[in-house]
């Protein structure tokens, strides 16, 4: 009986352990563009500005001077949205990454490696 309540308080210890760890701490309402902050061990950030200024839709936004609360903005933003999270998805499954934030929400990455991940996703996008 005592080797099963040693087993039982180990296993239950490495769960919250690993729990506790497996995560980074990011805003409330943040932009996880991919994966989720809570379980993540591979997260990486990306500037949502450069990421979004890379974009076609968001150039002809700019070049149009499309208001983006008009019927195209709001088209051409969704459009935006998508491309970025398909470029971003590919990014983080090339790289291992199982998580993906705007680098502005992060507030603690817990001691984990978040490298930025900007030039890649814009090369992403610009295929």
């Amino acid at each position: 009986m005592r080797t099963r309540h040693v087993l039982v308080t180990l296993f239950f210890t490495g769960l919250l352990s690993a729990v506790l760890t497996a995560q980074v701490t990011v805003r409330r309402g943040a932009v996880v563009y991919h994966g989720s902050a809570s379980n993540t061990t591979a997260p990486a950030t990306v500037v949502e500005k450069t990421v979004r200024e890379a974009t076609p839709e968001w150039q002809k936004m700019v070049d149009e001077d499309i208001d983006p609360d008009s019927a195209r903005g709001k088209q051409l933003l969704v459009k935006m949205n998508q491309r970025i999270r398909q470029a971003i998805k590919s990014v983080a499954a090339t790289e291992s990454r199982d998580m993906v934030k705007s680098k502005e929400d992060q507030t603690d990455d817990q001691g984990r490696e978040t490298g930025a991940r900007n030039d890649t996703v814009v090369d992403k996008i610009k295929e």
